[in-house]
């Protein structure tokens, strides 16, 4: 039996966005990358991840994360 793929964006500050599937997750992930690369919004500067079953697909680390690790 094949079980279903939880998928999940996680946003900075925002946290978790819970997904139906894979393409309303990359929908979802690739919207947030373009806010942050825009430094606009809530989520402006922070990184986001794509998470499938709880482990990284995709990964954009925005200039909070940047700054932090100088």
């Amino acid at each position: 039996m094949k079980t279903k793929n939880e998928y999940q964006v996680n946003v900075g500050n925002i946290g978790n966005i819970a997904c139906d599937n894979k393409k309303e997750a990359i929908k979802t992930y690739n919207e947030y990358v373009r806010q942050l690369k825009s430094n606009y919004g809530r989520s402006g500067g922070e990184s986001v991840s794509l998470l499938v079953n709880g482990e990284p697909e995709r990964e954009y680390f925005g200039t909070v994360d940047i700054e932090e690790e100088d």
